[in-house]
Order: structure tokens, then C-alpha cells, then sequence
């Protein structure tokens, strides 16, 4: 009798092993991402922003800047048919998700489509959009989030990051609040969507309170270009923090642009022999706007531009002046929002700032100056 009630209970185990439901776990993450991705499409389309960091990891303030500043670019220069899908997820840690996803969407009658990879983080029981895929490689003051694609890169220049950042602590007296982070892509059209729709490809890019963004690959791994890279994007990150971002978009570029270059080809006279530029007026450079232009000499000539006049002042008025200027401008009130928002603000600050640093006038005087020293190159 107990023989067979030993088989008639492993019958029923069995029989309940055979009938148990399946495991919903991947089910129930897959929707949670699917709703936060439905969640962020909707939030493009109703151009908020409180929505949309809403749902982005609450411990990543970078994550959270950067794309304020991407959907505030939205509504600026708004875009058709957002569309946001997930095509593929797996994962990658015990509360971590890596998703492929296809973001699409039309402006100014042409259809962008991008596949790339997100993160999600699974977070006191509840998921986040964690941003952009990336692995991590920190060390000393540098952390650089980089593709697989280019794991290999990120550990041969990561050295010449630090000391880099050690030379401009040295260079602007200043150790930044935060450390420094470098998203390194290596798809440009990634790099670009991620930080704005209505931008152009570019390089490198810096915004107020956002991380360093990078566009690097092993083919296009010369050494010293990507330190120059790096250089560019690093001296903005001090200047901007050293000026409490009332930095004026030319003056911005044009210090960054100066410190980028080696000590041999900085000097307006050397710039304007090595390169085919088109010289402007400090009015007509403070005219144009950058992040509009599509004509790559046009932005060769904004930059470079920016440069000449940068190198203009540390020449005559000598490079202590540039950092007493950044100071000055760091007492005044920020602002909230990117460069290209509030650069008007920052260059009546700059009218207002340059004269008394460099014992001048006013401002009209230094626009004089720069159309005299224009005649001499």
C-alpha cells in the first residue's frame, strides 16, 4: 500500500512539472521596456520634457541633460513621424538590459531610419532608459563609455586622456565638480542623433553639464589627431565650467580650437598659411549661426575664424586675459538650456566683459582692432 502511494505522488509531481506555467519573467520585461520605449515616443511627439526624464535613470544627471537638451532641440526645429522600436533584447547583467533599437523619423521632407543599441536598468523593482549602449573604462580622472568596436582604442589613448586632463587643470586652475566622461561612438550618424536632429556630423561635442561626445574609430586612429580631438572637447569642458557656461558660442570654439593645435601652428599669421579661409569680422562671425550651417567650408571658416580672433587676443593682450575674462564671465547668471539658446545673452555678457578685462573702450574698439589686424594677414 505505501509502494503504491509513493507512485501515485510521483505521478502527481510529474504530472504537475508537465503542467506548470512557463516563466513570464522575459515576457514582463520585454513589456516593461516595450511601455518606457512607447513612453519616450510619446514624449517626442508632446515635445515633454518632464515625461521624458520621467523615464530615464535617476542617477545618471549627464543622461538627464542630454536629452532635455535633445527634445528641447525638437521642439525648436520640430521633426514628423517619430517612431521608436525594439527589435531585439537581451540581458546583459543582474539589472541590466541591452536592446536593439530602430529610432525613425522625416524632417524637412527627408526620412532618417537608425539602428543602435539602448540600456535599461532594472531599478528599485521598476525599469529606466539608462541612454545609449556603451561598456566602461575608468581610470584615475577619465571614464570613457565606448562601443565593442572600439574596446581596443579606448585602452591605448585612455593614458594620454588623463594627462591631457592633468595639463589643463594646470592650464585653467580649475579641477572640474564632476568627473569627466567620453561617450566614444563609432557610427557618426549615432553620434549625431544623439545629440541633436537638426545637427550636422561632427567630431566631437560639449554641452553644459552633458558628457564629452566622440566620434572615433580604429581606421581613423591617428594619435595625434585624437588627442586633438580630445584636446578640443576637454578645453571646453574646463572653459565653459571655469565661465559657468555664459561662454559666447565663437569665443567658446575659437579657445578650444587654439589649444587643440600644437604650440607651432596656434598663431593667426601660421593659420591663415596652412589653410584656404574666408577671414570675418567679429559682427559677422557673431552673426552666424553655427549648428545651422551645411556647407563644410562654411564651418571650416566659423571655426577657424573663432580660432584667429582667440589667438588675437592671447597674442596681443597676452593669455592670463582669457582666464581673468572666464572668470569674470563665471559671476554672472547662467542660464538654462544649451549655447545656441542663450547665445545672445552670452555675447551682450562678452560686450560687456572683454573691455573691462582688456583695459579697452568698449567692445566697438576690439571689433576695430580685429578689422585692422585683418588687413595684415
Amino acid at each position: 500500500m505505501k509502494r503504491l502511494a509513493s507512485i501515485f505522488l510521483v505521478l502527481i509531481l510529474l504530472l504537475s512539472a508537465c503542467t506548470a506555467p512557463p516563466n513570464n519573467t522575459y515576457i514582463n520585461t520585454e513589456s516593461s521596456i516595450s511601455s518606457l520605449i512607447e513612453h519616450k515616443v510619446q514624449s517626442v511627439k508632446d515635445t515633454n520634457v518632464e515625461e521624458l526624464l520621467s523615464i530615464l535613470d535617476p542617477g545618471d544627471k549627464e543622461l538627464q541633460t542630454e536629452q532635455s537638451n535633445w527634445l528641447m532641440d525638437i521642439k525648436t526645429n520640430p521633426i514628423e513621424n517619430y517612431d521608436l522600436r525594439l527589435l531585439k533584447l537581451e540581458k546583459t547583467g543582474e539589472t541590466e538590459y541591452k536592446a536593439k533599437l530602430r529610432q525613425q523619423y522625416k524632417e524637412n521632407g527627408k526620412t532618417y531610419k537608425l539602428d543602435y543599441y539602448n540600456s535599461y536598468k532594472l531599478i528599485d523593482n521598476k525599469f529606466y532608459d539608462a541612454g545609449n549602449y556603451f561598456d566602461v573604462l575608468t581610470k584615475e580622472n577619465i571614464t570613457i563609455k565606448y562601443t565593442e568596436p572600439n574596446k581596443k582604442l579606448a585602452e591605448v589613448i585612455i593614458e594620454d586622456m588623463n594627462q591631457l586632463y592633468d595639463d589643463n587643470i594646470v592650464r585653467w586652475g580649475l579641477t572640474p565638480k564632476r568627473p569627466m566622461v567620453i561617450k566614444m561612438f563609432d557610427d557618426i550618424e549615432e553620434l549625431r542623433q544623439s545629440i541633436k536632429f537638426s545637427m550636422w556630423q561632427c567630431a566631437g561635442w560639449y554641452e553644459y553639464g552633458e558628457s564629452v561626445k566622440m566620434y572615433m574609430t580604429e581606421s581613423r586612429a591617428n594619435k595625434e589627431r585624437i588627442k586633438q580631438v580630445i584636446n578640443h572637447e576637454m578645453t571646453h569642458l574646463f572653459t565653459v565650467e571655469k565661465s559657468a557656461g555664459n561662454l559666447a558660442y565663437w569665443l567658446s570654439e575659437g579657445i578650444a580650437s587654439y589649444y587643440e593645435m600644437p604650440e607651432n601652428q596656434r598663431t593667426p599669421s601660421q593659420l591663415v598659411k596652412d589653410m584656404n579661409i574666408k577671414l570675418h569680422t567679429v559682427e559677422e562671425l557673431e552673426s552666424i549661426e553655427l549648428e545651422k550651417l551645411e556647407d563644410q567650408q562654411q564651418i571650416s571658416d566659423y571655426y577657424n575664424n573663432s580660432h584667429l580672433i582667440a589667438a588675437f587676443i592671447i597674442e596681443r593682450y597676452g593669455e592670463e586675459k582669457i582666464l581673468e575674462i572666464l572668470n569674470e564671465l563665471g559671476k554672472l547668471p547662467s542660464f538654462k538650456g544649451t549655447t545656441s539658446e542663450n547665445d545672445k545673452h552670452y555675447r551682450e555678457y562678452l560686450s560687456e566683459v572683454l573691455p573691462r578685462v582688456l583695459g579697452i573702450e568698449d567692445y566697438k574698439s576690439f571689433e576695430e582692432q580685429w578689422k585692422n589686424e585683418i588687413s595684415k594677414l
